[in-house]
């Protein structure tokens, strides 16, 4: 469903491990991990421009976004 998804764009890859990664999303620092990536992201390789497709719902969880799901 396209309106449960949320695209940060320039996402900086600091490190990454067999869980996850770590990148900076705008002024935050966050690790991402055990998460499903969504069709558009495209964080394999930590280039400029990279963009990241989360879940409303992931994002909400690891602070990048304020969300609240419709009851």
């Amino acid at each position: 469903m396209p309106d449960q998804l949320v695209t940060f764009d320039h996402v900086e890859v600091l490190d990454r491990g067999d869980m996850g990664f770590r990148c900076r999303i705008g002024e935050r620092v966050v690790w991402v991990g055990y998460l499903q990536p969504q069709p558009g992201t495209t964080i394999d390789q930590p280039l400029p421009g990279d963009r990241l497709v989360l879940r409303r719902a992931d994002a909400a969880e690891l602070g990048l976004i304020a969300w609240t799901p419709a009851a």
